[in-house]
């Protein structure tokens, strides 16, 4: 038995077509941009807005080479644009019904002829009278009644749509900025995607990495919009295309961006070997933020002066978190020769303080050596002159050491060690400190090195962060824990026991009780109360005696 076939074709639907074609632009005012694109189009000097709100009636006029054809406006998919625009900017045809959507009624009046219309007329496919126009004066105004818009939203869309466009648009009566135009002043370089221009690199405070993207004068693409100074890029129209019918995202948007990136970073590069050869080396590393972006540090290379943003120094005392105490290192205020890099010396150092101790970190500071921040390019010369503290062994010597005791706060419990001063060796070379304490880290010795000149409870704040389980700093906690700590290492290193006595002891002043009263004290083999006696004032002769006798 023979199979029968059937051949089928597509076919369109017109008047549902354009129904559905309504809910395709996704922003009403897309028809501002349609209008002014056209003006552009038809090569006009300027373009001329009105808008009054008691009637919302918008009117645009242009004095461009005016409409060939009232028919071919209403033709759907067919732009009627000559030959050289269509193969350059790539018209849809539709640009006219974001207008038809946009208003009740719509009239035109151009060298071959006017109309002046019900929108839904149009829409629905019905006969269109076009009346002949004698005498045309050059202007062509297209009038929209009944606008779906207000002031506020024709104004905003104008100002942002008309940055880039290459001819001045005039809004009732107002002449709009156009500050990112190919004709405003600016340098454009031309690229293998169309013109550029790059902001911030006369000077390195405004150097910049974000850009505007232009598409036949219109805006269609901006990266992240926290800063309004901005490379402005205006794209080939002949290379790349607009999506469909809005005209406000690029085809293949993430594979075009990828490629202007590269292209934007490629004549970035070359600005900045032109700039090289022609600025002072400190006035180039200027721009080390900029060629951190652009991954151009390897310009750098040769270059005998080193930014500040490379460099710390420190000055202050070391500690394990900054974030809750001082910050311990910061930027040079200016950059630096090699010369002034070789003779302050430079290293770099991994610890973290809280794990692996303060050593290091108090050897660099004793020698007055500059930090490396890690950030310049390998190939670059200071890698040759930076001595790496963690490879070599860190040794730490006490000096005439008296003994040891145990600190016992609230927060910290910790071994500390009391002498004379300490030694911090690594290779051959060491240092003597005798004014500041060391935690030696978790990873170490987990114990505190007090010379004879330290009095302070900064010490704590190498060891501890004092912060709570939820991340919280413990203010109270770490103010207890200092005032006990100082009292701690007083009472160990003060040579009068009375007086370090004396310092301990709290104040009594809430207890009227004991005013007047003489008390003996015993201490155990702890340090902990063995027995107290207490004496009135009466007999405070015979329990000074007795404070004697117990002293012999």
């Amino acid at each position: 038995m023979k199979t029968q076939t059937n051949e089928v074709a597509m076919k369109v639907n017109q008047a549902n077509l354009v129904k559905s074609l309504r809910f395709s632009f996704t922003n009403k005012t897309t028809v501002l941009g349609e209008l002014i694109q056209n003006a552009r189009r038809a090569h006009a000097a300027m373009v001329v807005i009105n808008y009054c709100s008691e009637t919302k009636t918008l009117q645009v006029l242009d004095d461009g080479c005016g409409i060939d054809s009232i028919a071919t406006l209403l033709t759907v998919a067919e732009s009627g644009w000559d030959a050289d625009v269509v193969a350059h900017e790539h018209p849809f045809g539709i640009g006219f019904l974001s207008a038809l959507f946009a208003c009740r009624k719509i009239s035109v009046i151009s060298k071959s002829g006017s109309i002046d219309v019900e929108t839904d007329h149009i829409l629905a496919f019905k006969p269109v009278t076009i009346t002949p126009v004698q005498d045309w004066n050059g202007i062509t105004s297209t009038t929209l009644q009944d606008v779906d818009m207000d002031m506020r939203q024709i104004t905003t869309t104008l100002k942002r749509l008309v940055l880039g466009f290459p001819i001045p648009v005039l809004f009732n009566d107002q002449l709009l900025e156009r500050s990112c135009a190919l004709d405003c002043g600016l340098t454009f370089v031309e690229t293998e995607i169309g013109a550029i221009y790059l902001h911030g690199m006369d000077q390195p405070n405004g150097a910049q990495y974000e850009f505007d993207i232009y598409l036949q004068g219109l805006p269609i693409y901006s990266s992240h919009s926290y800063t309004s100074h901005r490379h402005i890029i205006h794209l080939d129209s002949s290379r790349f295309h607009a999506r469909l019918p809005d005209r406000d995202k690029l085809v293949d948007e993430a594979d075009v961006i990828k490629r202007i990136k590269a292209v934007l970073a490629q004549t970035i590069e070359q600005r900045f070997i032109q700039m090289k050869a022609t600025q002072s080396a400190k006035d180039f590393v200027g721009f080390y933020e900029m060629l951190r972006h652009w991954e151009l540090l390897k310009l750098l290379n040769d270059v005998p002066v080193v930014p500040p943003e490379a460099l710390r120094e420190i000055i202050a005392y070391p500690v394990c978190d900054t974030e809750v105490f001082d910050n311990f290192e910061q930027q040079p205020d200016k950059a630096m020769t090699r010369a002034e890099v070789e003779a302050r010396g430079i290293v770099s150092i991994d610890d973290d303080i809280k794990e692996d101790g303060a050593g290091r970190y108090l050897f660099a500071w004793s020698r007055d050596y500059l930090l490396y921040h890690g950030t310049l390019d390998n190939g670059h010369w200071i890698h040759t002159l930076i001595r790496h503290l963690n490879d070599e062994e860190l040794v730490i010597e006490t000096v005439n050491e008296t003994h040891q005791a145990q600190f016992q706060g609230d927060w910290c419990w910790v071994y500390v060690r009391f002498c004379e001063a300490y030694r911090i060796r690594l290779g051959q070379d060491v240092v003597e400190i005798t004014d500041g304490a060391c935690y030696q880290g978790q990873e170490n010795a987990d114990d505190i090195i007090v010379p004879r000149g330290e009095s302070s409870a900064q010490v704590l704040q190498q060891m501890a962060s004092f912060r709570s389980e939820y991340d919280e700093f413990q203010e109270s906690t770490f103010e207890s824990d200092s005032d006990a700590f100082v009292a701690f290492v007083v009472a160990n290193t003060a040579s009068d026991p009375a007086n370090a006595m004396q310092r301990l002891l709290p104040d009594f002043c809430g207890c009227p009780a004991l005013y007047g009263k003489t008390f003996v004290v015993e201490l155990d083999q702890q340090g902990k109360p063995a027995s107290v006696m207490a004496y009135p004032a009466a007999q405070s002769v015979q329990a000074q005696t007795l404070v004697a006798d117990i002293g012999s």
